[in-house]
């Protein structure tokens, strides 16, 4: 049997969120590892997976608390071992939060106050973290007090319905789209792999992280309709068509660079693409701050809206699970048209 210090040594670097997997190998690298450390919390007895739990909430031992709520995700989360590198990072960054603040007001994990949860959150927000990062800084937490309780550390449930407090910014001056306008002047400015990463999100409807993990074997460009396959949410694999200018820009760029190795970008991680994207926004003037990359999604989905009139287009390009997600391009879509009374 693998002792907790066997589990929990490799988990150092994870403080420090690491790049995600960029080829098939190091993903399959990294699935195996923390299986592997999964696995050493399942072959434990029941008494002795409570009691290193319990020694680990007792003591606030961040590593050991961190590898238990990882082989919770990876053995009863609903992903299985499909969890994603993004939803580790985000649990990790999270459960540190957490215990920094637990640490700090004195909070016992094997027993918390009833309003500890609802402490937490309203401490969140006057951090200034906005409405999304404390939903998912509480399901960090609320993650954590699963893993205590898989362990039998805890019956413990203080962030059963603690919920962040309403946004009272509309979700349409949130990661507000670039104009099209704004889009041509960036890419006139980038150079050719900056190029490449605009219209992966502006033509294409990537996220962050698609751009980043995007393999050269993914990318189809021969045929009369050139497309991506892209590993989106929950590892799901979808097809994306290209318009012929991303078409062309990943041609020139995949030809100027064989010696990349699998992946398409210089660099596979969301802070290369984010970086890239800031800079040309610098550049050119283009404001960056409350849109960032995801609003060259926003962008894609607010121009097939606008071209086409068909929710449903906009629901398969951007390969949301469901069609209330597309709903939001109609709102874009409507604000950037000429207000009704202006021929008055």
């Amino acid at each position: 049997m693998k002792t907790l210090e066997a589990v929990s040594q490799p988990l150092g670097h994870l403080a420090t969120p690491q790049p995600a997997p960029s080829t098939s190998l190091e993903l399959m690298a990294y699935r195996l590892d923390i299986q592997a450390r999964a696995q050493a919390w399942a072959d434990m007895d029941e008494p002795v997976l409570r009691r290193r739990a319990t020694e680990a909430a007792r003591d606030m031992d961040v590593e050991a608390l961190w590898s238990l709520t990882e082989a919770n995700l990876l053995l009863n989360g609903l992903s299985g071992a499909k969890v994603s590198h993004h939803t580790i990072r985000a649990y990790r960054k999270g459960l540190d939060v957490f215990l920094g603040y637990a640490q700090q007001v004195g909070l016992q994990l094997l027993r918390p106050r009833p309003n500890h949860g609802v402490a937490y959150a309203r401490w969140l927000e006057a951090q200034g973290y906005n409405t999304s990062t404390v939903r998912v800084r509480l399901a960090a937490a609320r993650k954590l007090f699963a893993a205590l309780r898989w362990a039998g550390a805890t019956d413990a449930t203080p962030f059963a319905d603690v919920r962040p407090a309403p946004d009272p910014v509309p979700r349409t001056e949130k990661r507000k789209p670039y104009s099209e306008t704004e889009v041509e002047e960036l890419v006139r400015a980038g150079d050719l792999e900056e190029k490449v990463i605009l219209l992966l999100g502006a033509h294409a409807g990537l996220r962050v992280s698609e751009i980043a993990g995007l393999q050269r074997v993914d990318v189809h460009l021969d045929g009369e309709h050139p497309y991506l396959m892209v590993t989106g949410k929950h590892q799901k694999r979808q097809g994306v068509p290209l318009s012929r200018t991303l078409a062309k820009a990943l041609s020139l760029w995949l030809s100027a660079t064989p010696d990349l190795g699998p992946r398409v970008l210089s660099a596979g991680s969301v802070d290369y693409v984010q970086g890239r994207v800031k800079a040309v926004c610098e550049r050119t003037g283009v404001p960056y701050s409350r849109r960032q990359v995801h609003g060259l999604r926003h962008s894609a989905g607010t121009r097939i809206y606008s071209d086409t009139s068909d929710l449903l287009a906009v629901r398969d390009h951007l390969r949301h699970a469901d069609i209330t997600s597309s709903e939001i391009y109609v709102e874009y879509a409507r604000k950037t048209k000429a207000p009704a009374v202006k021929s008055w």
